[in-house]
């Protein structure tokens, strides 16, 4: 009861009875037509509804579409007379971007750290687009965040400084890895270099060599990143395979560019001895960081043009995307989904064995030894469950059907399931991976171990 009058009194002074409603709406001050469609959703509705959810919503809508547009001291007011709704919008002025500032010790040069960023100097002031960029500098693998994001005001302009608190975190890395099948009794080893963020310049430099019994393999990746000050990086990469068929080298150059905080495109022109190639590649990521990511999701597409060949094949499209996904469950536990396929167009094509794409491996199945077959398409898909412990510990369990075309002389379509155990343990600047996957139809201990020994510096 003592609630209960100053509540009547208070809707009384207001200046409606608990049966009004807004039967118009008008709009005052600086406003668009995209505010006058937000607004629209209080017609018609009781007029507590302004001091309720949903009007707290349409405020909130309003505002933050002009904060995220530079308007970053936009103001919104109601004002109900006689169930005419009156909104009163002030965008107030404009704010731009600053230079972005490290506020943490980083080896990272202050202009290529502002490109990093992906905000432009100049550009209307959005705290969204901070966000996206804070999460962008989380899974470069180059930077550790020790503080909140925050923006300060320039003493003399309409200007907002960005302010990132981000530490180096010395991820360049050199593994060896070494697999063996119960099965065939076939040891396999490889070993990666990755060198990130070279003297700070934003360079990358990736090594990875392999050998088994029957087959060898070098990859190299390298990266010019920002070419003559512009957004454009300079990208060159190549291989070189060889098994008891065939020997090929490969290398492609191209360039590449990031739209957005998420999106990356690029375009490569291939050559080797028996082929020349045009490839087309476009990623999505948003994935909260880069080591053991907990949330987010990654896809990859890729059209290859195989133009010019010799000794009497044919031309041919290959085509691939593949995705993961990483969603948090409850706590520690995380799902992990992610999926393939991959296949070369057109179907009745004279192809080469170096054309096929390769099956086996942690990259595709991991059951099965790197590079265990090659196959004209496939598809296959893994769900995970995994326990983590912050940057430093990973356990969990996967499964994981796939489908590949049946290599010649054989015909039609070839399933497999596989499924497997997987442990990652960081400790300073070491890591350790081990996992263990084996196939359906086959006894749980003729598996495929694998175990890797990582160093970071």
């Amino acid at each position: 009861m003592r609630l209960f009058i100053p509540i009547v009194l208070l809707l009384f002074s207001l200046g409606y009875s608990g049966d009004c409603k807004i039967t118009k709406i008008v709009l005052e001050g600086s406003y668009r037509d995209q505010d006058k469609e937000e607004s629209q959703k209080l017609l018609h509705k009781p007029c507590e509804s302004l001091y309720g959810i949903l009007g707290s919503r349409v405020k909130r809508n309003i505002l933050s579409a002009y904060e995220n547009r530079g308007f970053l001291a936009a103001a919104l007011e109601y004002k109900l007379r006689d169930s005419v709704l009156t909104v009163v919008i002030n965008r107030g002025s404009a704010w731009v971007w600053g230079s972005a500032e490290n506020l943490d010790t980083s080896k990272t040069k202050k202009e290529v750290f502002q490109k990093l960023t992906g905000l432009e100097q100049g550009a209307l002031v959005s705290p969204l687009d901070l966000e996206r960029s804070t999460a962008k500098l989380n899974r470069l693998g180059y930077f550790e965040q020790t503080a909140p994001t925050q923006m300060y005001r320039d003493k003399y302009r309409h200007k907002i400084i960005p302010g990132y608190s981000m530490k180096d975190m010395g991820l360049s890395e050199a593994e060896a890895m070494l697999t063996y099948s119960s099965q065939t009794e076939v040891w396999e080893g490889s070993v990666q270099v990755n060198l990130y963020n070279i003297l700070g310049t934003a360079r990358d430099l990736e090594l990875e060599g392999h050998t088994g019994e029957v087959s060898r393999s070098l990859n190299a990746y390298y990266k010019e990143p920002y070419l003559w000050g512009s957004h454009w990086n300079v990208i060159l990469r190549g291989y070189f395979e060889e098994d008891s068929l065939y020997r090929e080298a490969f290398g492609e150059i191209g360039i590449s560019r990031e739209f957005g905080f998420d999106i990356t495109a690029a375009v490569f022109m291939g050559l080797s001895q028996k082929k020349k190639t045009s490839t087309l590649e476009v990623s999505y990521t948003s994935l909260d960081r880069f080591v053991l990511p907990r949330k987010g999701t990654k896809i990859e597409g890729q059209l290859i043009w195989n133009f010019q060949r010799e000794g009497g094949l044919d031309p041919y499209l290959g085509a691939s995307v593949g995705a993961v996904c990483y969603s948090p469950l409850y706590k520690n536990w995380i799902s992990r989904f992610s999926y393939g396929a991959f296949t070369k167009l057109p179907t009745h094509a004279t192809l080469g064995r170096e054309d096929l794409f390769p099956l086996g491996g942690m990259e595709s199945l991991r059951a099965y030894p790197y590079n265990f077959l090659r196959t004209r398409a496939y598809g296959f898909s893994e769900v995970a469950l995994l326990w983590q412990d912050g940057y430093d510990l990973s356990i969990g369990g996967f499964y994981s059907p796939a489908l590949y075309r049946t290599p010649k002389p054989g015909k039609g379509w070839t399933s497999t399931h596989q499924y497997g155990i997987e442990f990652t343990q960081y400790r300073k600047n070491w890591c350790i991976n081990l996992f263990y996957a084996t196939k359906n139809m086959e006894h749980p201990l003729d598996g495929l171990l694998g175990v890797g020994v990582k160093t970071l510096f």
